[in-house]
């Protein structure tokens, strides 16, 4: 590779070169552990489909839909195409098949991940002023979960239109918080037929903050949790937009309006709050880490079908993906001198259940970039 003035490489003359990272056996027994996990959700798709079928709900498109998110589920991360160089002992993976269903635990791994790249460089650039938000609704059944998240949704984009300052109330100065943009997050949690949808929120605040927590209402707990003015005007807001009320002075900032409240906590994003931000819009076990019920499949497969997970606002509006790799030319060059230069590779495609316990190969995985 050439280098320019400094030694700096030449960037601009670069061609496609691979990025290299090892594939560890535990990642593999990991990924082989949700691929045995996902037949459960093989099951259910199943069952959806036969239970359709036999009572006629489902319409010809519909029924094909189904089975083939069955035949794709079933199919995720079966087999790996790879390229072995023997006298090395190195498998290098080219290409695994991926599924994209959300209820796939290999896949919505993936997607946590793919939106960690996406949004971390530039969720960095806001750190000093980055806040964590978390809003609720009542719990409500398995009926009511679609419309409930619907309606979440589009009160949350009446929120921000009000945060944002394009809409005003009159006695009440939302600007004083400086807000700048925000990234919500769909999660839904369960227990049997009861379902909690939340907003994980990652937004982004002026130099003034959220200001003292010092006060105390129904949502403190034992652990005497207090809110500061800005966590309790959004409960309050919450709650009014939630439930169709009018928004003014009165109704927001009136003392005899305290009961009447949604839960708001906001508080310094944490490095841990990254996992609840992009993490899963529903999980495979249940609020009492029972594994997902047929019922609540079928719920939750109906109430969350083109549901958007992640939606950016502000300065985090079509915020586009990003390659955030950290590996570097010189690194892969010196592996790819010897095993290009030395070997032949053999192409072939390995079943993963072989491959998370064959001792005798490193197993790489390989990303080709500029």
């Amino acid at each position: 590779m050439e280098k320019g003035n400094g030694g700096i490489a030449d960037m601009g003359n670069m061609e496609h070169t691979p990025v290299v990272k090892e594939v560890t056996k535990r990642h593999m027994g990991k990924v082989h552990g949700n691929a045995k996990r996902n037949e459960e959700m093989v099951m259910n798709y199943l069952k959806l489909l036969a239970s359709g079928i036999v009572k006629k709900r489902l319409s010809p498109d519909e029924a094909h839909i189904i089975r083939e998110r069955k035949k794709r589920l079933e199919n995720c991360n079966r087999f790996w195409s790879m390229e072995t160089y023997e006298a090395s002992h190195v498998r290098v993976l080219l290409r695994t098949f991926l599924c994209k269903d959300k209820f796939c635990s290999n896949c919505n791994q993936v997607k946590k991940m793919l939106l960690q790249n996406r949004f971390l460089p530039y969720m960095e650039q806001y750190k000093d002023s980055l806040y964590h938000m978390v809003l609720t609704v009542p719990d409500c059944n398995g009926e009511e979960l679609r419309e409930t998240i619907q309606h979440m949704a589009y009160c949350f984009k009446t929120l921000v239109t009000y945060l944002n300052g394009n809409k005003k109330v009159k006695g009440v100065d939302l600007s004083q918080y400086g807000f700048q943009g925000c990234i919500r997050s769909l999660e839904v949690t369960y227990r049997e037929d009861v379902y909690h949808p939340h907003f994980h929120v990652a937004v982004v605040l002026g130099n003034n903050g959220i200001g003292e927590k010092h006060i105390a209402n129904q949502f403190s707990g034992t652990g005497n949790r207090l809110f500061s003015d800005f966590e309790s005007m959004i409960q309050r807001i919450w709650w009014l937009l939630v439930n169709g009320k009018r928004l003014t002075s009165d109704n927001i900032l009136g003392a005899d309006n305290s009961p009447q409240r949604y839960s708001c906590i906001v508080d310094k994003f944490q490095p841990e709050d990254y996992k609840k931000l992009f993490g899963y819009m529903t999980k495979m076990y249940s609020e009492d880490n029972s594994l997902m019920r047929y019922d609540n499949f079928k719920t939750l497969y109906y109430a969350l079908s083109h549901i958007r997970q992640i939606q950016g606002y502000g300065v985090f509006y079509n915020v586009k993906e990003l390659n955030t790799e950290a590996y570097t030319e010189q690194e892969y060059q010196t592996l790819e001198s010897y095993l290009v230069c030395k070997e032949k590779p053999v192409c072939s495609y390995e079943p993963l259940s072989r491959l998370s316990g064959d001792e005798r190969y490193i197993v790489l995985k390989t990303k080709h970039r500029k």
